[in-house]
Formats: C-alpha cells, structure tokens, sequence
C-alpha cells in the first residue's frame, strides 16, 4: 500500500553503500524504534562478493561503516567506505542514483514537459548541469573583474603627482632635524643650570628646616619652663593652707564622735513609734470555734453508703427489666403454639398440655412484671435518700471549710498583734514614751551636726592625704623647671652656630623658581621641535605610503585586466566544452535509445530518432516519422522507457562504472492493463542489459506476473515488514 516504504526499502540501498537518503540521519530510524539502526547490501561485481554495513548508534545517530570483501574487511569509517564503493563501482552516490534509479514522473516528463524543461532534465541526469553552472560562474566573475578595472582606473591616483609629493616632505624633514638638534642642547643645558640652582636651594631649605625645628623645640622647652613655674607657685599656696587644716580636723573628729550612740538611740525610738502604730492598725477578732471534722466525715460515708445501695438497685432493676423482656417474648412465641407441637423441654409432642404451657408463661410475665414495679418504687425512694445524704455531706464539707478559713484568719491575725506587742516593748526598754516625742526631735538635731562633722572631717583628712603627693610634684617640677632651662641655653648656642639668613634663602629660592621656568619653556620648545620633526617624519611616510599605493594600484588594474581576460577565455573554453559533450551525447543517447527500443517493440516501427538539442522524441513508421502525439499511451511509455535506460547507460559510460542494476519505482501506476502487459514484455527485453531488474509498485496484479518479490506490509504506528513471496 501507499506509504508502506516500499521506495524507502529500495533508497537503503544507496544509504548503505555511499550514505545518501532524502532525509537527516536522524529520520532514518523507523517511527518508535530505539535500538541501533543496521542496514547491509550484499553484491557480486567482477567475480568477488562484496558485503556493505552501515549502522546508527546511540542517542545521537552516530554512523559507522565498513565494507567487506570476499568475507575479508578491506574499509572502515563513513569517509573509507565511500571511498572504496566508488573506486568499485567506477561512480559516486549522484551517479548512481542518476544510472540506477527511474521514476515514473522522470519517464513521464521527456514526452509531456516543454522542450526547455525536458532538455534540463535529461542534462541533469547526464551531469551535464555542472558544466552550465561553471560556464555561467567563470562569465559572472569575468564580468565582475572587468566591472572591477573600469572603476579603478577612474579612481587611479598620478604617480609623478604621489613623488613630488614625497619630495617635498622630505626637504621639510631635512629642515625641521636641525632646530631639534639646537632646542634639546638648549634644553639639556637650562635642565642643568635649573639642577644647580635646586641643589643649592635644597641646602638653604635643609638649613632653614634645620633652624626651624631648633626654634621649634626652643619654644616648647620656654612653655614648659613657664608651666612649671606656674605649678611650683600653685603647689607652694597648697602646702601652705594644708598646715592650717590639722586643727580644724582635731575638732570636726571630736564633733563626729558621739554619731553612733545618737543614731543608736533614735532608731529605738522611731521602733517603738511603729511598733504603737501597728498595734493600733491591728484589729483582733473573737476566736472562731473548732471545725467539726468528724461530723462531716461521718455525712461523707452516710453519702457513700447511699450512692452504693443505689448501685445495687439500679443492677436489679437492669436484671429484672432484662428478665421481663425474655419474659415477654417467650409469651409472644407460646402464643402460636399448638396441640402438636414439641415441648421445648423434653421434645415431646404438647398435646393438652398447651393451655398448661401458656398459663405458666402468663404467670411468669405477671410476677416479672410485679418485680419490676417493686423495684421501680424501691429505687425512686433509694434515690431520694441517696440525694438527701449527698445534700448533707455537701453543706458539711462547707461548713467546715469556712470554719478552717476563720481559724486561719484568726490566727494571721494574733501572730502579727503578737509581734507588735513584742516590739513595742522591746522599744520602751530604750526610750521613755511620755518624753519620746522631746527625745526624739533633740537627736535628729545631735545627728545630723555629727553627720556634718565627720563630713566634714572625711574632707580635711582627703585633703591632708595629698601633702605628700604635692611635695612630690613641687620637687618634680623644680627639676622639669632646671631641665628646660639647661636645654633652651643649648638650643641657643646651636643656633647661632647655623648662622641661618632668611633674606639668603629667599634669593635662592627665586633663582631655583627662575632656573625651572627656564628649563620648562625650553623643554617645551623642545618638545614642540620634536613634534614638528615627527610630523615632518609622519608626512614622508605617508607621502611615501601613497606612493607605494599608487604604484600597486597600477599593478593591480593591469592583474585585474588579465583576470577579466582569462576568466572570459575560460567562460568561452567551458562553453565550447559543454557544447562538444552535449553534441557527443546526443548522438550516443539517440543511438542507445532507438536500438534499446527496436528490442522493446520487437521492431514493429522503423526507427526512434531523439533530437540531439531539444531531447524530443519521434517515431519513424513505414517510412514517415511522427511525434509522439500520433501514438498511443504503450508506444509513448516504451520510447520514455528507452530513452531512460539509454541515459543510465550513457552515465555509466562517462563514468567508467559497470553496475547491472535498474530500479523502476512507480512506472505501472498510470497504465491500464494493455499498457501494462507491453511495459511487462518490455522489462523482459531488458534482462539482456542488466543483470538485475527491481521494479517497486502497489499493484496486486503485476506482482503475480514477475517472478520475484517482495511484499511491504503496512504496520499500525507507522511501521511496516517486508517478506519474500515464494
């Protein structure tokens, strides 16, 4: 069927041997099929059998290739096998498609297309194209280089103009070396006088940095001389006034003596204030009576006692409702029972023992029914007992928590009354209450003049402490005083020797200031020198540069009139060529084809003549040849046919190759069975030409008439396998 691969079974065959296939590698593998893709064609050419491989490995379609020869392996790698089929087969994967392989569209255009398009195809087929294209390519770059030499000679610079040009930037050149010569020796000679006049100002400055450090450090020793005799005057007054202060220490220690007895003596009596003060804010309630423990305990039993009773009577009340429902269904089921039925005791037959039964049942329910309504009156009396002691033991258990909470209370309260009594009169041991209040406001007067003096006291012994210390720092500054006198009488001396001059240093400094213009103004005139000489440099170089342009430019449009000139010569070489193989092949390819279709048609018609130019195709008959419109659709196929296989035959020619195979896919679908069966008888002719004849079609009927084949069977997923038909 359509779309089984029955073309694509037949392209492995190029695949296999140089590569080929109408699609990337990485479509070759069948749809779904993950595992490695293998493919092998297996001929016999000159007497040995050669055996081709191709596989796809991996995720990315790796191909690998060998070839081997007589069981042996002679190639391997893509490039190797490739190679080695072709020096085989004498044509390469474009021959031997063009040689092998005809389609029904290929057959069908050298009569229906235009003669322009029938002559590129059968061109094409030739491999004559190439030759067209290399024609046109050599025409197309002929005309580029002459397009090419017409605008540069336009555009072409004058040499005599390019070297006096360079002429004259050399006399500029010539004339600017010399000022440079004279401005760097006048630079070179201000830069050494400028070196002078900064070695001698750099000697004053280290003098003068000399003279101002020492003046410096002359000041800081005239400060700390000032300081320190402003410390040995403060220290003189302090030592003085601190020989005043030992008597008036005597006397504020005696005033601070009696601080602890007065500090002593109103605590106690500020205790026996807030001692009489507590007692007053502490009210003693009456004692409560003892909680009546046991009594509540004995409730809480009666209660328990009560809850327990009514347990029991609510487990008989449960058992006797129980047995009354087991009652009252043994009623319901004895209610049916007859004079025939068994007795559920002994198994017996009733008999007149069934009113018997029924009565016993009746009695049964009745006392159940008794019990339960005993056990009914019982229970609503037992439980309102049980509410009555739970009621009781509930107020007694209140009664006597509150009875514990008063006691608790009434006890806080005595400790705290009991506390106070005790401080108070601990207090009045110490301090008289009718003269307390006297007492008290004459020691708060004794202690705070006690407080001031030992205040005060605490001061002078603080001051007095420091004598020592400032003694020390007298003599430490009497001595800093002496060091920086001696220091400040040396620096002076040192001074003198520097014999420094302000007025020297400031002239040197100018001279140096002076020196440096000097040297800057001519380095820079130097340097301008120097930028006239490189631009004059610069000039000739590009003077120069342009020159060498101009000349090259002349080189280069006599190059470009030869290039136009040989590439025309090659255009007019190349066409004469392609014109000299189309006028030998058409001659061969007319004679191949009408001897090839003499076979076919068994020579019922006098001659086919191909036009050699347009490729068009006439049949001579009885002595009058006709187009191809004349004949019917059996002779017009056959000559197509003819002129294909002459073509496949004329490529194997040129190529020096001798494959005897023909694939013919799709010839039979447009033909009708006449047709067919000439085309049949056709390819019979043809077995004398080739050694093997494939020809791939999805008509049932052909495939009964050839004596070989094989069937694609179309899979689901698109997938399908092929089988050899027996």
């Amino acid at each position: 069927p359509n779309g089984a691969g029955k073309s694509y079974l037949i392209e492995s065959i190029p695949w296999t041997l140089f590569g080929w296939s109408r699609t990337d590698k990485g479509e070759v593998r069948s749809a779904g099929v993950n595992a490695e893709c293998v493919t092998e064609v297996e001929f016999e050419h000159q007497g040995n059998l050669y055996l081709v491989r191709r596989q796809l490995v991996g995720q990315n379609s790796t191909v690998k290739a060998e070839v081997h020869a007589n069981r042996s392996q002679v190639a391997e790698g893509v490039r190797d096998t490739a190679a080695y089929v072709h020096s085989i087969l004498g044509m390469d994967a474009a021959a031997f498609k063009a040689s092998v392989f005809a389609e029904q569209k290929q057959l069908a255009s050298f009569s229906r297309e235009t003669p322009a398009k029938r002559r590129d195809l059968v061109l094409r087929l030739l491999g004559v194209t190439p030759l067209d294209d290399a024609r046109d390519a050599a025409r197309r770059d002929a005309r580029a280089r002459s397009t090419a030499h017409d605008q540069a000679r336009r555009t072409l610079p004058d040499i005599a103009e390019a070297e006096g040009r360079r002429d004259q930037r050399q006399i500029e050149l010539v004339a600017a070396e010399p000022a440079l010569r004279s401005a760097i020796s006048g630079a070179q000679e201000a830069r050494r006088v400028a070196s002078e006049s900064e070695a001698t100002y750099e000697r004053l400055e280290a003098v003068a940095r000399s003279y101002e450090q020492l003046v410096a450090e002359g000041k800081g020793y005239t400060r700390d001389r000032d300081q320190a005799d402003a410390e040995i005057v403060r220290l003189d007054a302090e030592l003085a006034a601190l020989v005043t202060l030992s008597d008036e220490l005597v006397a504020a220690q005696a005033a601070a003596a009696p601080l602890d007895a007065h500090e002593r003596r109103l605590r106690a009596a500020h205790a026996v204030a807030d001692a009489e003060r507590a007692l007053a804010a502490i009210v003693l309630p009456p004692e409560p009576p003892e909680p009546d423990e046991a009594g509540a305990s004995a409730l809480l039993q009666d209660a328990s006692k009560a809850v327990a009773a009514l347990a029991g009577l609510d487990a008989q009340m449960q058992a006797a409702t129980t047995d009354r429902a087991r009652t009252e269904e043994a009623v319901r089921r004895s209610s049916s029972l007859t004079n025939e039925a068994e007795c559920p005791v002994c198994g017996q037959a009733l008999g007149d023992a069934t009113a018997q039964v029924l009565a016993h049942r009746h009695e049964e329910l009745a006392a159940a029914n008794t019990r339960v309504k005993a056990l009914t009156a019982t229970l609503t009396k037992s439980r309102k007992v049980n509410k009555e002691a739970k009621d009781r033991a509930e107020a007694a258990s209140k009664a006597v928590v509150a009875a514990r909470s008063a006691r608790l209370r009434f006890e806080q309260a005595k400790v705290r009354h009991d506390g106070a009594v005790a401080a108070l009169a601990r207090g009045r041991v110490l301090v008289d209450p009718p003269a307390m209040a006297e007492e008290v406001s004459v020691l708060e007067r004794a202690v705070a003049r006690a407080r001031a003096a030992g205040a005060r006291a605490a001061e002078l012994a603080g001051r007095l402490s420091r004598r020592p210390q400032a003694e020390a720092e007298l003599a430490a500054h009497r001595a800093r005083r002496s060091d920086a006198d001696e220091k400040r009488t040396a620096l002076l001396a040192r001074v003198k020797e520097l014999a420094f001059q302000p007025s020297v240093a400031a002239e040197a400094k100018a001279d140096r200031d002076d020196a440096r213009a000097k040297a800057e103004r001519a380095q820079s005139g130097a340097h301008q020198a120097e930028l006239a000489t490189t631009r004059a440099r610069a000039a000739l170089e590009e003077a120069e540069r342009r020159l060498e342009d101009a000349r090259m430019a002349h080189a280069k449009l006599d190059e470009l009139a030869d290039d136009a000139r040989h590439l025309s010569r090659v255009s007019e070489l190349l066409s004469q060529f392609r014109n000299t193989v189309v006028a030998m092949v058409g001659p061969t390819l007319a004679s191949h084809a009408a001897a090839l279709f003499n076979e076919l048609t068994d020579r019922e018609y006098d001659e086919l003549e191909v036009d050699p130019e347009t490729f068009d195709l006439q049949i001579t008959d009885q002595g009058k040849t006709y187009g191809m419109d004349r004949f019917s659709g059996s002779e017009t196929d056959l000559a197509n046919l003819a002129l294909r296989v002459a073509i496949s035959e004329n490529i194997r020619l040129q190529s020096g190759g001798a494959v005897g195979l023909l694939v013919l896919d799709e010839v039979f679908g447009p033909l009708d069975d006449e047709r067919r069966d000439r085309m049949l008888l056709a390819l019979e002719q043809l077995k004398s030409r080739f050694q093997q004849v494939l020809v791939v079609t999805h008509a049932a009927d052909v495939k009964e008439q050839l004596p070989n084949a094989i069937e694609v069977v179309k899979l689901p997923g698109r997938r399908a396998t092929a089988r050899l038909v027996v």
